[in-house]
Formats: structure tokens, C-alpha cells, sequence
């Protein structure tokens, strides 16, 4: 077992439906608490969550993320909570199918995706979108310093889906961006520091890790808009969001 089941071994237990008070995430700007109602968790489910949690925040892989996602484990606990509560569906992780719940790093092309923006045409997909309205990589090229750009564009998520952002990286030796502001529901969030410039030292192999002050969770049937601000015109950024995806496994896509 590693970091993330062994630190959280306290949670595996039954978790009732409820309808809860949280303040470890944020989840509607403006309010200290906000009101989520939770479906129930198996003690089974909440161990095949972090076993699937240890394996995508492997300590050997990266142990700030690991430590990351170990220490907001009962923040991704309740955005599949939410999930579940609309879609009624157990987590099953990799040995499910159909409409069980499974969890993922948002990649790219998820941006896009049905769980990202429900029922909606995929439109604009912010800085990363491509030919056809596709995205392909975090790469992105910027043209305007000090001018606010979409990183992801205002969408609603589906019924059947959530996304809790816990951080991001930017794997490049410039950085370019140096804030970033989270809208919910219409309502900005204060902007957060990129501080990817605080370091000891930094090449092309380091991937420096930024978690934001506290995870934001897009609930199902919520909406989101992120933006970015960049220092600098021209070069290219590589900002990418340390954001894991909770949807139906007949909903995740290749």
C-alpha cells in the first residue's frame, strides 16, 4: 500500500447519506460552509477509492502529488459522493462497467468531453483547442501578457459527473502564468498565486507542483470557468491542472 490508503486507512468505514455542512473544499464562492447532499459510501467502496487514489498518486512517481491527493482524500470522498448521489450507481473503479463510478486525472481532451459540459456543444474548449474543436496537449502559445485567457471556457457539468482541481504543474523552464481565478456558478473566486517560481532550482526534467489553497469541487449540473493570467507575451506554457474526473465508466472515453 502507499501513502494515500495508508495515511487514510482511518476512513474506510460506512458512510451514511446526509446532507452535510464542508468548508475543506471550496464548493460555492462566498460561503464559509456549503450545504452538499451525499450519498452513501460502502466500507468496500471508500477501499477501492483509495486503492484507485494510491494508484494515481504513486509516491514513487511524484510524492508532492501523493501527498497532495493523501491529504484532500475526504474532499475527492465527497465529490463522488455527489456523483453517486445523482447517479445511483456504486464505485467500482477498473472492475466496473456501465454506469459505475470511476475516477481519472482530467486529461485534454476531457475538456471537452460529455461529463465536462453535459449536453452542450463542444464550442469553444479555451487555450487548448485544436482542429475541429479537438485538444490534443496542454500546450499552449501565448500571444497577450497581463490579459486574462480561458483555460477552461464556462461549462456545466453532466448529471452524471464532477471534478474536484486540486493543483497543476507547468513542466517548462519559463513559466509564463502566475495566477489563476476559479468562477462557480458565476461567482468569482479570488484569484490564487502560481508560485512556480518559488524554488531552489529548476530544469526541463523538474515539474514543479502548485496546489491551490483549498480543492474546488464542480458538483454535477454545475457550472465552471477557469482562467489564467500570463507575465510574459510569446513562448509557450505547458500549465496543466491536477484535476481528477468522477463520472459513469460507460461515460470515460480513450
Amino acid at each position: 500500500m502507499g501513502l494515500v490508503y495508508l495515511t487514510n486507512k482511518g476512513l474506510i468505514k460506512p458512510l451514511a447519506e446526509a446532507t452535510i455542512k464542508y468548508s475543506k473544499a471550496l464548493i460555492e464562492p462566498g460561503k464559509l460552509e456549503a450545504e452538499v447532499k451525499v450519498a452513501p459510501l460502502t466500507a468496500d467502496e471508500v477501499n477501492l477509492i483509495l486503492l484507485k487514489l494510491d494508484i494515481l498518486a504513486s509516491e514513487k512517481a511524484n510524492p508532492a502529488i501523493a501527498a497532495m491527493v493523501a491529504e484532500e482524500a475526504e474532499s475527492i470522498l465527497l465529490a463522488i459522493r455527489m456523483v453517486k448521489a445523482e447517479t445511483k450507481a456504486s464505485f467500482a473503479g477498473i472492475l466496473g462497467s456501465g454506469a459505475n463510478l470511476d475516477i481519472m486525472w482530467l486529461r485534454p481532451q476531457d475538456i471537452g468531453g460529455s461529463p465536462m459540459r453535459g449536453t452542450a456543444d463542444v464550442g469553444s474548449l479555451g487555450l487548448w483547442a485544436g482542429t475541429g474543436a479537438a485538444v490534443y496537449t496542454w500546450l499552449h502559445a501565448w500571444t497577450t501578457a497581463h490579459t486574462a485567457e480561458n483555460m477552461i471556457p464556462s461549462q456545466t457539468m453532466a448529471e452524471e459527473g464532477a471534478v474536484i482541481h486540486l493543483g497543476a504543474i507547468d513542466p517548462i523552464e519559463v513559466p509564463k502564468c502566475n495566477a489563476i481565478q476559479f468562477t462557480l456558478a458565476g461567482i468569482p473566486s479570488p484569484p490564487q498565486s502560481l508560485s512556480r517560481n518559488i524554488r531552489k532550482g529548476f530544469g526541463t526534467e523538474d515539474v514543479p507542483v502548485m496546489r491551490f489553497e483549498k480543492p474546488i469541487i464542480v458538483g454535477p449540473e454545475k457550472t465552471q470557468l477557469v482562467q489564467v493570467n500570463a507575465t510574459t507575451s510569446g513562448g509557450d506554457t505547458r500549465l496543466q491542472l491536477l484535476s481528477l474526473l468522477i463520472t459513469k465508466a460507460e461515460t470515460l472515453s480513450l
